[in-house]
Protein backbone atom coordinates (compact mmCIF):
# COMPACT_ATOMS: atom_id res chain seq x y z
CA UNK A 1 0.00 0.00 0.00
CA UNK A 2 1.40 3.36 -0.95
CA UNK A 3 1.83 6.44 1.62
CA UNK A 4 0.06 9.18 1.72
CA UNK A 5 1.52 11.90 -1.27
CA UNK A 6 1.42 15.49 0.58
CA UNK A 7 1.99 17.18 -2.30
CA UNK A 8 -0.60 15.82 -4.60
CA UNK A 9 -3.06 15.35 -1.57
CA UNK A 10 -2.60 19.77 -1.77
CA UNK A 11 -2.68 20.03 -5.52
CA UNK A 12 -6.02 18.17 -5.71
CA UNK A 13 -7.66 19.90 -2.94
CA UNK A 14 -6.38 22.63 -4.77
CA UNK A 15 -8.26 21.75 -7.61
CA UNK A 16 -11.07 20.82 -5.68
CA UNK A 17 -10.61 17.23 -5.97
CA UNK A 18 -10.75 14.42 -3.64
CA UNK A 19 -7.74 12.92 -2.51
CA UNK A 20 -8.02 8.74 -2.46
CA UNK A 21 -5.66 6.94 -3.67
CA UNK A 22 -1.91 7.53 -4.55
CA UNK A 23 -2.28 5.08 -7.57
CA UNK A 24 -5.03 7.56 -8.82
CA UNK A 25 -4.35 10.53 -11.74
CA UNK A 26 -5.60 14.04 -11.14
CA UNK A 27 -8.06 13.26 -13.82
CA UNK A 28 -9.40 9.73 -11.78
CA UNK A 29 -10.39 11.33 -8.94
CA UNK A 30 -13.73 13.34 -8.37
CA UNK A 31 -14.72 16.87 -8.04
CA UNK A 32 -16.10 18.20 -5.12
CA UNK A 33 -16.07 20.67 -2.48
CA UNK A 34 -13.06 19.83 0.09
CA UNK A 35 -12.91 23.55 1.91
CA UNK A 36 -14.59 23.74 5.32
CA UNK A 37 -15.64 27.39 5.86
CA UNK A 38 -17.99 28.90 8.30
CA UNK A 39 -19.30 31.66 8.86
CA UNK A 40 -16.64 33.27 11.37
CA UNK A 41 -14.26 32.77 9.02
CA UNK A 42 -15.72 35.05 6.32
CA UNK A 43 -15.30 39.46 6.23
CA UNK A 44 -18.14 40.99 5.44
CA UNK A 45 -15.91 44.39 5.84
CA UNK A 46 -13.19 43.80 3.34
CA UNK A 47 -14.59 46.92 1.08
CA UNK A 48 -13.90 48.75 4.20
CA UNK A 49 -9.86 48.00 4.31
CA UNK A 50 -7.67 50.69 2.59
CA UNK A 51 -5.81 49.49 -0.14
CA UNK A 52 -3.37 52.49 0.53
CA UNK A 53 -2.97 55.37 2.90
CA UNK A 54 -3.14 53.00 5.52
CA UNK A 55 -3.34 55.30 8.91
CA UNK A 56 -0.14 53.88 11.19
CA UNK A 57 2.95 53.36 11.19
CA UNK A 58 4.71 53.60 14.51
CA UNK A 59 5.52 53.20 18.23
CA UNK A 60 2.86 56.10 19.31
CA UNK A 61 0.24 54.33 17.35
CA UNK A 62 0.77 51.14 19.11
CA UNK A 63 -3.19 49.90 19.59
CA UNK A 64 -4.67 52.27 17.45
CA UNK A 65 -7.90 50.92 15.69
CA UNK A 66 -9.15 52.34 12.30
CA UNK A 67 -12.39 52.62 11.75
CA UNK A 68 -14.61 53.47 8.26
CA UNK A 69 -18.15 54.55 7.87
CA UNK A 70 -18.18 54.35 11.83
CA UNK A 71 -17.29 50.53 11.99
CA UNK A 72 -14.19 49.12 13.35
CA UNK A 73 -12.05 47.96 10.45
CA UNK A 74 -8.73 47.22 11.70
CA UNK A 75 -5.51 47.22 14.58
CA UNK A 76 -2.52 48.09 14.49
CA UNK A 77 0.28 46.25 16.50
CA UNK A 78 4.06 47.88 16.49
CA UNK A 79 6.58 45.73 17.42
CA UNK A 80 4.47 42.91 19.77
CA UNK A 81 7.00 40.66 21.35
CA UNK A 82 6.32 37.20 20.41
CA UNK A 83 6.24 34.08 22.05
CA UNK A 84 7.97 30.82 20.97
CA UNK A 85 7.41 27.39 21.12
CA UNK A 86 8.78 25.11 23.45
CA UNK A 87 9.70 22.92 21.54
CA UNK A 88 12.60 25.36 20.02
CA UNK A 89 13.55 28.71 18.63
CA UNK A 90 12.21 28.12 15.06
CA UNK A 91 8.08 28.72 15.60
CA UNK A 92 6.93 31.73 17.20
CA UNK A 93 3.36 32.89 18.10
CA UNK A 94 1.43 36.01 18.56
CA UNK A 95 -0.14 36.23 21.49
CA UNK A 96 -1.77 39.09 23.77
CA UNK A 97 -1.18 38.91 26.82
CA UNK A 98 2.56 38.02 25.78
CA UNK A 99 3.32 34.33 27.21
CA UNK A 100 6.09 32.37 29.02
CA UNK A 101 9.62 33.36 27.95
CA UNK A 102 9.96 29.23 28.21
CA UNK A 103 7.12 28.85 25.23
CA UNK A 104 4.18 27.15 24.87
CA UNK A 105 3.22 23.92 23.91
CA UNK A 106 2.22 23.88 20.13
CA UNK A 107 0.08 21.32 19.87
CA UNK A 108 -2.90 23.20 21.31
CA UNK A 109 -4.24 26.43 20.72
CA UNK A 110 -3.34 29.04 23.20
CA UNK A 111 -6.17 30.98 24.36
CA UNK A 112 -4.22 34.38 23.89
CA UNK A 113 -3.88 32.88 19.94
CA UNK A 114 -4.26 36.58 18.04
CA UNK A 115 -5.56 35.81 14.14
CA UNK A 116 -7.19 37.07 11.08
CA UNK A 117 -4.60 39.56 10.20
CA UNK A 118 -4.13 41.85 7.14
CA UNK A 119 -1.91 40.05 4.45
CA UNK A 120 -0.96 42.35 1.10
CA UNK A 121 -3.02 40.94 -0.92
CA UNK A 122 -5.36 43.57 0.40
CA UNK A 123 -3.04 46.19 -0.95
CA UNK A 124 -2.14 47.86 -4.38
CA UNK A 125 0.59 46.07 -6.36
CA UNK A 126 2.78 49.14 -5.87
CA UNK A 127 3.08 48.38 -1.80
CA UNK A 128 2.76 44.89 -2.30
CA UNK A 129 6.71 44.58 -0.61
CA UNK A 130 6.27 47.65 1.80
CA UNK A 131 6.19 46.45 5.51
CA UNK A 132 4.08 48.01 8.37
CA UNK A 133 6.51 50.77 9.10
CA UNK A 134 7.51 51.92 6.37
CA UNK A 135 7.05 55.52 5.42
CA UNK A 136 4.59 54.49 3.58
CA UNK A 137 3.36 51.69 4.52
CA UNK A 138 2.08 48.00 2.90
CA UNK A 139 0.50 45.31 5.10
CA UNK A 140 3.88 43.24 5.37
CA UNK A 141 4.79 42.11 8.80
CA UNK A 142 7.89 43.51 9.81
CA UNK A 143 9.95 41.32 11.96
CA UNK A 144 13.35 41.81 14.34
CA UNK A 145 15.19 40.03 16.37
CA UNK A 146 16.46 41.78 19.45
CA UNK A 147 15.49 45.16 17.19
CA UNK A 148 17.24 43.88 14.31
CA UNK A 149 14.66 43.88 11.31
CA UNK A 150 14.93 40.22 9.29
CA UNK A 151 15.03 39.43 5.97
CA UNK A 152 11.75 38.57 4.30
CA UNK A 153 13.30 35.43 3.18
CA UNK A 154 14.11 33.93 6.70
CA UNK A 155 10.75 33.37 7.90
CA UNK A 156 7.62 32.86 6.83
CA UNK A 157 4.29 34.82 8.77
CA UNK A 158 0.81 32.74 8.78
CA UNK A 159 -1.98 36.09 8.16
CA UNK A 160 -4.39 33.69 9.21
CA UNK A 161 -3.69 31.94 12.32
CA UNK A 162 -0.79 34.70 13.35
CA UNK A 163 2.41 31.70 13.59
CA UNK A 164 5.40 33.04 12.64
CA UNK A 165 8.30 30.11 11.53
CA UNK A 166 11.68 30.52 10.61
CA UNK A 167 13.08 28.92 7.52
CA UNK A 168 15.86 27.26 9.42
CA UNK A 169 17.69 26.48 12.98
CA UNK A 170 20.50 29.02 10.93
CA UNK A 171 18.49 31.80 10.79
CA UNK A 172 16.01 31.53 13.50
CA UNK A 173 16.51 33.46 16.90
CA UNK A 174 19.10 31.69 19.75
CA UNK A 175 18.15 31.07 23.55
CA UNK A 176 16.95 34.60 25.18
CA UNK A 177 16.57 36.83 22.20
CA UNK A 178 13.42 38.44 21.98
CA UNK A 179 11.49 38.18 18.57
CA UNK A 180 9.23 41.46 17.68
CA UNK A 181 6.50 41.85 14.92
CA UNK A 182 4.72 45.13 13.84
CA UNK A 183 1.18 43.76 12.18
CA UNK A 184 -2.08 44.83 11.16
CA UNK A 185 -5.25 42.25 12.01
CA UNK A 186 -9.19 42.38 10.75
CA UNK A 187 -10.99 43.66 14.05
CA UNK A 188 -14.28 43.80 11.40
CA UNK A 189 -17.32 42.02 11.27
CA UNK A 190 -18.05 38.75 10.05
CA UNK A 191 -20.58 36.89 8.60
CA UNK A 192 -21.44 34.89 11.91
CA UNK A 193 -21.45 37.93 13.87
CA UNK A 194 -24.17 39.69 11.71
CA UNK A 195 -26.56 36.42 10.87
CA UNK A 196 -25.68 33.59 12.85
CA UNK A 197 -24.06 31.25 11.14
CA UNK A 198 -26.53 31.49 8.19
CA UNK A 199 -28.21 33.67 5.07
CA UNK A 200 -27.22 34.66 1.95
CA UNK A 201 -26.71 38.71 2.06
CA UNK A 202 -23.64 40.22 3.80
CA UNK A 203 -24.39 43.82 3.73
CA UNK A 204 -27.49 44.38 4.72
CA UNK A 205 -28.07 41.92 6.57
CA UNK A 206 -30.44 40.39 9.46
CA UNK A 207 -28.75 40.18 12.95
CA UNK A 208 -30.67 37.79 15.39
CA UNK A 209 -32.06 39.69 18.72
CA UNK A 210 -33.92 37.70 20.70
CA UNK A 211 -36.25 35.89 19.32
CA UNK A 212 -36.64 37.87 16.19
CA UNK A 213 -34.13 39.23 13.44
CA UNK A 214 -33.69 42.54 13.22
CA UNK A 215 -31.48 45.25 10.99
CA UNK A 216 -31.09 48.76 10.84
CA UNK A 217 -31.05 48.69 7.10
CA UNK A 218 -33.86 50.32 4.86
CA UNK A 219 -35.24 47.14 3.15
CA UNK A 220 -36.22 47.38 -0.15
CA UNK A 221 -38.60 44.50 -2.28
CA UNK A 222 -39.34 44.35 -5.86
CA UNK A 223 -41.84 41.51 -5.74
CA UNK A 224 -44.50 40.51 -3.76
CA UNK A 225 -44.37 40.16 0.03
CA UNK A 226 -46.38 37.74 1.53
CA UNK A 227 -47.18 37.57 5.41
CA UNK A 228 -48.56 34.89 7.46
CA UNK A 229 -49.13 35.97 10.12
CA UNK A 230 -49.87 39.74 12.42
CA UNK A 231 -48.40 43.06 10.33
CA UNK A 232 -47.79 46.02 13.20
CA UNK A 233 -46.29 49.36 11.96
CA UNK A 234 -45.04 51.81 14.60
CA UNK A 235 -45.02 54.68 12.14
CA UNK A 236 -46.98 56.42 9.35
CA UNK A 237 -47.47 54.00 6.10
CA UNK A 238 -48.26 55.61 2.50
CA UNK A 239 -49.51 53.18 0.14
CA UNK A 240 -48.76 54.36 -3.52
CA UNK A 241 -49.88 53.20 -6.42
CA UNK A 242 -47.28 54.17 -9.40
CA UNK A 243 -47.65 51.18 -12.08
CA UNK A 244 -51.23 51.65 -12.75
CA UNK A 245 -53.60 54.60 -11.99
CA UNK A 246 -56.61 52.98 -12.39
CA UNK A 247 -55.55 49.67 -9.91
CA UNK A 248 -56.17 50.39 -5.98
CA UNK A 249 -53.35 50.56 -3.98
CA UNK A 250 -55.25 49.16 -1.23
CA UNK A 251 -57.58 46.10 -1.20
CA UNK A 252 -58.75 44.99 2.06
CA UNK A 253 -60.60 41.35 1.80
CA UNK A 254 -62.37 40.38 4.89
CA UNK A 255 -62.65 42.88 7.93
CA UNK A 256 -61.06 46.40 8.37
CA UNK A 257 -61.76 47.84 11.96
CA UNK A 258 -60.13 51.24 12.84
CA UNK A 259 -59.69 52.27 16.10
CA UNK A 260 -59.42 55.17 18.59
CA UNK A 261 -55.21 55.31 19.73
CA UNK A 262 -53.47 56.32 22.49
CA UNK A 263 -49.92 58.36 22.59
CA UNK A 264 -49.31 58.67 25.83
CA UNK A 265 -51.61 60.37 27.43
CA UNK A 266 -53.33 61.46 24.49
CA UNK A 267 -56.25 59.99 23.33
CA UNK A 268 -56.30 59.87 19.00
CA UNK A 269 -59.93 59.55 17.67
CA UNK A 270 -60.55 56.61 15.37
CA UNK A 271 -61.33 58.23 11.93
CA UNK A 272 -60.91 58.08 8.24
CA UNK A 273 -60.44 60.61 5.72
CA UNK A 274 -60.92 61.00 2.18
CA UNK A 275 -59.60 63.82 0.12
CA UNK A 276 -62.43 65.97 -1.95
CA UNK A 277 -64.96 63.70 0.25
CA UNK A 278 -64.04 64.86 4.34
CA UNK A 279 -63.59 62.56 7.77
CA UNK A 280 -65.53 59.86 8.64
CA UNK A 281 -64.68 59.48 12.46
CA UNK A 282 -65.34 58.87 16.15
CA UNK A 283 -68.92 60.61 17.31
CA UNK A 284 -67.32 62.64 19.49
CA UNK A 285 -65.08 64.62 16.79
CA UNK A 286 -66.73 67.29 14.65
CA UNK A 287 -66.25 65.67 11.36
CA UNK A 288 -68.05 66.48 7.98
CA UNK A 289 -68.46 64.18 5.08
CA UNK A 290 -69.67 66.18 1.70
CA UNK A 291 -71.80 64.07 0.01
CA UNK A 292 -72.56 66.80 -2.76
CA UNK A 293 -75.97 68.32 -4.19
CA UNK A 294 -76.28 69.59 -0.66
CA UNK A 295 -75.74 67.11 1.57
CA UNK A 296 -73.66 66.98 4.60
Amino acid sequence: MAAIDSTKKSGRFLQSRRYTHDTFTDAQESFTSVLDINAQEIYIDQDLIPSSGLPYNSSGQDGSIYSNSGQQVMKYYYRQTMTKSDTNNEVWFFLVPTGSTSGIGAGLIDGGQQINFISPKYSISSLANSNTEDATPGYGVKVLINGTQQSVNNYAFDYKTGVLQFASTAVAPTSGQVVTISAYQYVGRTLSSQVGGGGSSVYDIFKPTGSFFASTHDLQITGSLIIRGDLIVEGKTTLIQKLDPNVESLVVSGAMSIVQNQINSQIISASLSIQNLGTIGDRSGNYVIDCGDGFF
